[in-house]
């Protein structure tokens, strides 16, 4: 992202370091920040001219606040069939149907759409990877680990494993 936009810092805020670490590390315009969705962002008002929310919490009123006039906020988000190889024999929770009616109702208050599209493509994992992307979703609140290590192990190694989101392109309401 920040090589299209060439004058451009970036700024990743996570409540996981892990995560942190690894968007402090992809490009050497970005900074890294512990944070909150739930509480006030580090952010200035109006500094942001895009905010990119992919599979997090959304505050719409935090978001506008920091997003300026004629900026955009692109919100990424699973589609029902996402990660569809998984959720049976893993027992991960699936996509709530009415996801796109729940972020509709969240933000539009304060922002109107300006696009969607659906991206789609088939990913090889192998059973770490697997792993991996299980312990960082909702299913991991509720996961027990042996029996998810179990689950994997009987898995194919690798596994095809859908990827299904949806970008959805917002506008600040004026």
């Amino acid at each position: 992202m920040l090589d299209r936009l060439p004058r451009r810092a970036g700024l990743a805020l996570d409540v996981s370091r892990h995560a942190l670490r690894v968007a402090a590390r992809a490009h050497r315009r970005i900074g890294a920040v512990a944070c909150d969705a739930w509480r006030p962002l580090p952010v200035a008002d109006s500094a942001a001219v895009l905010a990119l929310n992919v599979f997090a919490p959304r505050d719409g009123a935090e978001l506008r606040r920091i997003l300026r006039p004629d900026g955009a906020l692109l919100v990424v988000t699973p589609a029902t069939d996402h990660l569809a190889e998984l959720i049976g024999p893993l027992g991960l929770l699936s996509v709530d149907e009415r996801k796109q009616d729940r972020l509709a109702d969240k933000l539009g208050p304060y922002f109107e759409s300006a696009g969607e599209r659906e991206h789609r493509a088939v990913m090889s994992l192998d059973h770490t990877a697997v792993g991996l992307l299980a312990a960082m979703g909702p299913s991991s609140w509720h996961a027990d680990a042996g029996a998810l290590a179990a689950a994997i192990g009987r898995l194919p190694d690798p596994v095809p494993v859908t990827l299904a989101v949806r970008l959805t392109v917002l506008r600040p309401r004026r």
